[in-house]
């Protein structure tokens, strides 16, 4: 019988919370870049937003591999571990993606933040919040918990499970 510890069982459930989350982030940008297509349509531009909708592309399959990640630690899976490392990096790649995309995280470092008004303050703290303080440190608490030995041994081919 497979069984898994409390701890695998906390990482499944923030993996599927925060995969939800990432699908979530991921589906409104992809309204962002069909709203974007539909204006220029109106007005008779025809480029294509490829950046925008690359990056709306990778926080959907950001969001799908930590979804699956999740339900493979529930049901512990020999691939639960290297899922999870994938999903890891994918966060990473997907707030340095961010940073270059989301128009308000791009102006950072061009603004004085004397001169950003209230709303937009408001909303630098919420895109930062979702595309960069929450997922980098959890990449990097997925990289240091799975990166320990005892996980490894834990998710070793043929190993879960065994008493």
């Amino acid at each position: 019988m497979k069984h898994r510890t409390a701890g695998m069982t906390a990482i499944a459930v923030l993996n599927m919370v925060s995969g939800v989350v990432v699908i979530l982030a991921g589906l409104l940008n992809v309204l962002g870049v069909i709203y974007l297509l539909h204006q220029q349509l109106r007005l008779g531009v025809f480029e294509s937003p490829t950046a925008r909708g690359s990056f709306a592309l990778l926080l959907l399959a950001t969001g799908i591999v930590g979804l699956t990640a999740g339900f493979a630690m529930l049901t512990p899976r020999p691939w639960a571990r290297p899922a999870s490392l994938v999903y890891a990096g994918l966060l990473i790649a997907s707030a340095v993606f961010a940073y270059a995309i989301v128009p308000i995280l791009a102006t950072i470092g061009t603004y004085d933040m004397s001169s950003i008004s209230a709303g937009d303050l408001v909303r630098l703290t919420i895109f930062s919040v979702i595309y960069v303080v929450f997922p980098v440190p959890y990449a990097i608490v997925l990289w240091i918990v799975f990166s320990a030995p005892a996980w490894k041994a834990t998710f070793a081919k043929g190993r879960i499970g065994e008493a």
